[in-house]
């Protein structure tokens, strides 16, 4: 999306005042966006090219690097959603296997990682989303 929108516009600015325009709009956008992200690790890679943004020295640099904030926020908010998911499927699995048996929470956890490999996620990445347009080639754990 980013190369035709009022911001991609606003980083062709090459006056002083556009690009102090631009660094504040990107600063401002991660802070509500970055509530959202769970890993910390995650977060702190979208700020370091934040950091980037605000030393740009030109309107060329500029773009490319808010190009790269946009970029890597779209994988580490599919990444994060595609955790989520995980951990639903998870939960529904462990409830389901602990009907008559007490609490989830206090299974093994033996039963409990076998509830995750058994969880169904695998068929969700194979076949949900590429339907939805992402494909997924590989399933890494996001533990």
């Amino acid at each position: 999306y980013f190369g035709s929108t009022p911001l991609d516009y606003l980083c062709k600015n090459p006056l002083k005042e556009g690009m102090h325009a631009t660094r504040w709009m990107i600063r401002k956008f991660l802070e509500g966006r970055l509530l959202y992200i769970g890993l910390d690790e995650w977060k702190q890679e979208l700020l370091g090219v934040e950091e980037q943004v605000r030393s740009a020295a030109d309107t060329s640099t500029l773009r490319g690097r808010v190009g790269s904030i946009f970029d890597k926020l779209a994988r580490l908010e599919f990444l994060e959603v595609l955790s989520l998911l995980e951990m639903v499927l998870w939960r529904i699995k462990l409830d389901e296997n602990v009907v008559g048996e007490g609490r989830a929470d206090n299974k093994p956890r033996s039963d409990r990682e076998s509830c995750r490999v058994q969880c169904g996620i695998s068929i969700v990445v194979g076949n949900v989303l590429p339907f939805l347009g992402r494909e997924v080639t590989t399933i890494q754990s996001m533990g």
